[in-house]
């Protein structure tokens, strides 16, 4: 079982879209909440040119500091905030992941979000949950190049065409489909469309592990035909 974080297992999408208005802010960018929404599920990279765009439309240049050294303001911000409030599970994600743990399925978290930020996260979350854990600062390509979700899966000892992704947004669900996984669609701040080895679905309520097993087949056998 392979887990997207941001927007799938926790609601600290918005957080993230806090901080970065907040640190825009700062430097004089009214950054618009419909922008931040775009860079949900995106790596460092795309982000940081994102934001250096909106500076240089605001200010005719972009902003006197390195790329890297705006992202990590932004990243400790969001630290910050999951350090000093409860973590926003959101629905059905931690239930299923002690029936999933509890029942000894080997599942792995995989991130855009950088190393630091997940590490406080994880804090909150409980103990031996994951067996693998992949950051985004940690991958050469982030999503939706497969490559994280593949290293996840070989991490695990599993093909990754014998996984279930869990994923919220555009960027990540191809991941997943690229990879070869069984895909579980959740939308959280983007609205996400049907695809080919894909099940799109409101809410992780109420879902158990044998309702993931039956998924994984139906759309295991839709693919084959």
């Amino acid at each position: 079982m392979l887990w997207d974080f941001d927007g799938t297992v926790a609601n600290t999408e918005p957080v993230w879209i806090a901080s970065q208005i907040e640190v825009m802010a700062s430097y004089g960018v009214p950054y618009a909440y419909e922008q931040a929404v775009k860079l949900c599920g995106v790596s460092a990279a795309v982000s940081i040119r994102a934001l250096f765009d909106a500076h240089e439309e605001v200010h005719g240049e972009p902003p006197q500091i390195e790329g890297p050294e705006l992202w990590q303001q932004i990243v400790d911000g969001v630290i910050q905030r999951i350090k000093e409030e409860p973590l926003p599970w959101l629905p059905g994600a931690r239930e299923l992941l002690i029936e999933l743990h509890a029942k000894g399925v080997p599942m792995a978290l995989v991130s855009a979000s950088p190393r630091d930020m997940i590490d406080a996260a994880l804090a909150k979350v409980p103990d031996g949950s994951f067996d693998v854990v992949i950051a985004g600062d940690e991958m050469p390509r982030s999503k939706p190049a497969p490559d994280s979700y593949l290293l996840a899966a070989e991490r695990l000892g599993a093909a990754a065409d014998d996984c279930i992704v869990v994923e919220d947004s555009i960027y990540g669900t191809a991941a997943g489909r690229a990879a070869g996984a069984a895909v579980i669609a959740v939308p959280c701040m983007q609205d996400l469309d049907e695809h080919p080895g894909q099940l799109l679905i409101p809410t992780l309520a109420g879902l158990t592990v044998n309702d993931l097993a039956r998924i994984w087949h139906e759309l295991k056998e839709a693919a084959d035909e």
